[in-house]
């Protein structure tokens, strides 16, 4: 007898990715990377945070209530 295995496929969303870059930013505030690895680091920097602007729906904007004082 076989046992059918359901296996979870890996899944990522925008928010793991924006954590991604809070996770850059704290390590190059602590000096976490050296001289010669801010260019690269830097480079994928921008990539991922462009990709995440890109692929993050606007905040909704909050109506004003208008009913106000039309009783």
């Amino acid at each position: 007898m076989t046992e059918e295995q359901t296996t979870e496929q890996p899944n990522i969303a925008i928010q793991d990715i924006a954590f991604l870059i809070q996770i850059v930013e704290v390590c190059s505030t602590r000096g976490a990377f050296r001289a010669e690895e801010l260019s690269s680091v830097g480079a994928v920097y921008n990539k991922v945070k462009a990709f995440i602007d890109a692929n993050t729906p606007p905040a909704p904007v909050a109506e004003e209530n208008t009913t106000e004082g039309t009783e």
